[in-house]
């Protein structure tokens, strides 16, 4: 890892890794649409369920929510992204971490959705009126 810090070269993650900048967050998040979720803490599951990610972004004032198959996920939320590979169906899938507890998310393919799911009625200028998005 020294050597390729001295000759200037960045991370190569291949199916599995920890990300903790928050622009590779953004990058890898951005491309989900259909996703199941789990949330953990130290006794477990807490919650599950499936949804939407309407909108990845990364400011200081905009919570995450996951809610009503509605997901809005702020990478500011989190301190790391670490990247699974499952190794009976040799897909990947992502867990977000905090302090207290983690979010597993597992990408869905859409065509497999039974339900259609229509546009934001809300638009994100709407939504996020005033939102600075960082770096």
């Amino acid at each position: 890892m020294q050597k390729r810090v001295e000759i200037g070269l960045v991370a190569c993650f291949v199916n599995d890794g920890i990300i903790y900048q928050k622009k590779d967050m953004l990058r890898i998040l951005s491309d989900l649409l259909f996703v199941r979720y789990e949330q953990y803490d130290s006794s477990g599951l807490k919650k599950s369920g499936e949804g939407r990610v309407f909108r990845v972004y990364n400011n200081t004032t905009n919570s995450s929510v996951l809610m009503n198959g509605r997901i809005y996920l702020n990478v500011n939320s989190f301190e790391y992204l670490q990247i699974h590979t499952d190794p009976n169906t040799n897909t990947s899938y992502f867990e977000l971490f905090t302090p207290d507890f983690s979010i597993r998310i597992y990408p869905l393919d859409a065509e497999d959705k039974e339900v259609q799911w229509q546009m934001d009625t809300i638009s994100d200028k709407d939504f996020f009126e005033g939102e600075q998005e960082e770096d």
